[in-house]
């Protein structure tokens, strides 16, 4: 019995990770373009005093203009960042460092789940992350598990998840 409890839970954990590479393939990119309002990070870095959250992307061909907030010891600052495509669902940010975004799920009108990895002096750094079209809207259970399962997948911890879903400290920034 055991033994068919784990395959089935291995199953579930394949599936799940076949889905997120693939969730946006052949999607139309101009449907992401406009507004975000992020709700939550899940970070490899624990306590850590900077943070970056999409708040506009704009689409140019093949290419995502990604308007960052970044919040670093207090301060915020609005850092406009180029994405490239590389494949499917994989874009490489023009940023220092090396910085991948995944766009790992979506619906245009209501939310954007992404993975993204950044490998700097020998560090990488982790984040999944979940934002929403409107600003304040508690998204249905089955999104936010999505978020939860993406950041359990790539092992990241509950103690490192930061809600901002009442608490944007740069949102007044970026309006």
């Amino acid at each position: 019995m055991r033994h068919l409890l784990l395959i089935m839970g291995l199953a579930l954990v394949c599936t799940f990770q076949a889905k997120t590479t693939d969730s946006v393939d052949d999607f139309d990119l101009n449907k992401l373009a406009g507004r975000w309002y992020p709700l939550f990070l899940a970070s490899s870095v624990k306590g850590s005093n900077s943070a970056a959250f999409i708040h506009t992307i704009k689409v140019k061909a093949d290419k995502l203009m990604l308007y960052f907030t970044l919040r670093r010891n207090g301060n915020c600052k609005k850092v406009p960042v180029l994405a490239y495509r590389l494949e499917n669902n994989k874009y490489k940010l023009q940023y220092p460092g090396n910085n991948v975004l995944y766009l790992e799920d979506t619906d245009p009108k209501d939310y954007l789940l992404i993975y993204t990895t950044n490998e700097i002096y020998g560090k990488e750094t982790k984040g999944v992350e979940l934002y929403s079209r409107q600003k304040g809207k508690v998204l249905n259970q089955g999104i936010k598990s999505k978020f939860e399962q993406l950041y359990i997948l790539h092992g990241l911890k509950d103690e490192n998840v930061i809600d901002l879903t009442n608490s944007d400290p740069c949102s007044h920034f970026s309006e």
